[in-house]
């Protein structure tokens, strides 16, 4: 399932799993993802959002319970919003071209998810889901978008009107076509 995953996405969703054990929660939920990306200072979300530093914020805002002491073998899955999340983080990657998954992906994930308390926190930081894909972007050496769609339904807007004209055309031609075919 994590094939596509770098190695610091990987040991994120480890520590999420151990952020989860400790609030003594049966799920994987998206506040342990956010806090598990504070573990890797290294991480290349950590790098570009120095999320380390915000790690008691990141805990009193969310309500992350004090360690709990729970069984370490405990194999914790997703909850379903986390589900959504990974599903995000891939998507993301595909949008910045990149094949493998790391946590600058996860981290977008987060900001999308909108069943969550994770993108009201990041936003207290000033980081919103559209100013995070740009310093993504930059870091990558990609050109800054400034007007970007936040999903890929919106960037087809531009194709309705012509659509509609192709439509009406049609249309058009098919009633053309009846009357030539009833009126020999």
């Amino acid at each position: 399932m994590f094939e596509r995953y770098r190695q610091d996405a990987r040991r994120a969703i480890f520590f999420s799993r151990w952020e989860a054990q400790q609030s003594g929660s049966v799920y994987i939920e998206p506040e342990h993802l956010l806090l598990s990306l504070t573990h890797d200072a290294d991480s290349k979300a950590n790098q570009l959002f120095a999320l380390s530093s915000h790690t008691d914020n990141f805990r009193s805002q969310l309500k992350s319970h004090p360690p709990a002491k729970t069984s370490k073998s405990v194999d914790l899955p997703l909850s379903n919003t986390s589900k959504r999340i990974l599903a995000y983080a891939a998507q993301e990657a595909d949008r910045l071209a990149s094949k493998p998954i790391g946590t600058e992906h996860l981290f977008l994930g987060l900001l999308r998810e909108n069943k969550s308390d994770v993108p009201e926190a990041l936003t207290a930081m000033g980081i919103s889901l559209h100013s995070a894909r740009n310093r993504i972007r930059e870091a990558q050496g990609l050109p800054i978008l400034n007007d970007e769609p936040d999903d890929k339904e919106t960037s087809l807007r531009p194709l309705r009107p012509f659509a509609a004209f192709v439509l009406l055309i049609l249309v058009l031609l098919l009633i053309y076509l009846l009357i030539r075919l009833v009126n020999p």
